[in-house]
């Protein structure tokens, strides 16, 4: 039997990492849940126009690398990558799913999801999938901590989330500024 890593211990770990992440850090992005009723794929699973979900605000701990420039045949761009860690207790709470080709907006960048991980257990235990558990004198033995994920900055005029190219307020008169 494990000295540490029982149901109780389990539990204080859970609260003081949902507390942390929640309450104490206090980072939020919000998050963009592909509709994929509403989205329209070409004859190769491939679609143009994606659509999204309202947004909703999620805490978690963000890792955001540096920009790295690229030179191409088509001139210079840039992009970057961030790693994201939500709280799993959080999302099951709220029935929030995490998956690959979601948005996530942070420090006015969308990244789109490329990757999702949940592996990361409490004393690396899997309690689906450990075969102590079953015994009834060992009680529970790990939970799963959080889920994280890669993604990478996109385009926003591929998003269709926000209006990237348009010009003054139609319904607003132009003014010359004065002095002039």
């Amino acid at each position: 039997m494990a000295l540490f890593g029982s149901g109780r211990d389990a539990s204080l770990i859970r609260h003081m990492n949902k507390e942390l992440v929640v309450d104490i850090l206090d980072n939020e992005i919000e998050f963009y849940k592909l509709e994929l009723d509403s989205t329209r794929e070409n004859l190769y699973g491939e679609s143009d126009k994606k659509s999204y979900y309202h947004p909703i605000k999620i805490p978690c701990i963000v890792q955001k690398d540096e920009k790295t420039m690229i030179s191409d045949d088509f001139g210079l761009d840039s992009t970057r990558t961030g790693i994201f860690a939500f709280n799993k207790d959080y999302l099951r709470d709220r029935t929030i799913i995490i998956e690959e080709g979601d948005i996530l907006l942070w420090d006015n960048e969308f990244y789109e999801i490329d990757k999702t991980a949940g592996s990361q257990y409490w004393r690396g235990t899997n309690p689906s999938t450990d075969l102590g558990r079953i015994s009834q004198e060992r009680g529970e033995f790990g939970f799963e901590v959080s889920i994280v994920v890669e993604a990478h900055v996109t385009r926003r005029n591929k998003l269709n989330l926000v209006e990237v190219r348009t010009g003054g307020n139609p319904n607003q008169e132009y003014q010359l500024p004065k002095g002039l």
